[in-house]
Order: structure tokens, then sequence, then C-alpha cells
């Protein structure tokens, strides 16, 4: 028996519920960027040199960055040995049964940059139940997802990043 659509509907209302009780909160981004959560989709082949060349634009050092990958199937692997999280990982009450998944989502991140596009409710769950104090994503529908959207075509990493680093000095955020 498939529960997939069962579990779609109970993460989309878990995402408007974090969604609703994050909205009222004053959007808080500490003076420097200092820690940055970062999810990937390595299903979607990305690449993972442009983390290389981001982690020198942004000089925090390569330790306060953290990966979560999102993966469909339990294989493969990357040399940024982040967290992996899997769709089975979720139950169908939408509790996240990784320790590890849980703790990266708990972390208050200075900064949280999205890769995915937030294009599947798997994608969108993890990065509405995050804690990060600065969410940063693709230009979506669903704005109350992101405090700051980029208007880039998803493979286009590069630009996303040369522009993501020059609205990040524009804010004071690095140097």
């Amino acid at each position: 028996m498939n529960f997939s659509g069962i579990k779609h509907k109970v993460l989309s209302k878990k995402i408007d519920s974090y969604l609703k009780n994050n909205k009222n909160t004053a959007l808080y981004v500490s003076n420097s960027i200092q820690f940055v959560g970062i999810i990937v989709n390595e299903d979607a082949s990305f690449n993972f040199e442009r983390l290389k060349k981001l982690q020198k634009e942004i000089p925090i050092g390569s330790n306060n960055f953290s990966v979560l990958t999102y993966k469909n199937k339990n294989e493969s692997y990357n040399e940024f040995r982040g967290v992996f999280f899997y769709e089975k990982q979720i139950t169908l009450s939408g509790k996240i049964k990784s320790n590890e998944v849980n703790d990266f989502l708990n972390k208050e991140f200075d900064m949280l940059i999205d890769y995915t596009g937030a294009n599947t409710v798997f994608s969108k769950f993890l990065v509405a139940k995050s804690k990060a104090k600065f969410k940063v994503g693709h230009l979506i529908d669903d704005e109350s997802l992101y405090n700051f959207m980029i208007d880039v075509p998803l493979d286009d990493t590069d630009i996303f990043n040369k522009e993501l680093i020059k609205y990040l000095k524009i804010l004071k955020k690095i140097k």
C-alpha cells in the first residue's frame, strides 16, 4: 500500500503551520554571517565544486558551513560529508527519524541557502522547518518560504552565488 499521498498532505499542512508561526517573528540577521546551512538536491546533479567557490567568497571558514543533501535513494556519496536526508526518513505523521537531520534543522544558522528550488514537498518541508535566521532561495510562487529570493534559473548556480554575494555585501553581512 502506498501512503505517499497522505504523507504529502501531512507535510503540506506542516509547512503551512511552520510558515504561519514564523510569519510574525521579526527578521533577524546578525551583523555578519558566521554560520551557513546549505540544502542541496544531489539527484539534480548538483555541482559541489560551486560550493567550494562559495566558501571562498564568504570568509567564515569551511568549518562554519553545514550541508544537508536531499536524496531520493540511499546511494552515492559527496565529499562534503554533510548530513543526508532521504524521503523515507519522514513518518506518515511528518516526524523526521534521523537525529542528524533534526540537529541540522534545529541549528540557528545565520543564513540557510536552499539550492533545491523547493521543487518538492520534502524540500519545502526542510526549509520551512529550519530554524535558520535568514533563508535564501530561488524565486518561487510561495514567497513566504524565504526571506530573500534570487530570480535565476535553478541550474545556474554560478549566477545565483554571484548575486547572493553581491547582495550580502550590499547588506554588509560579509566583506
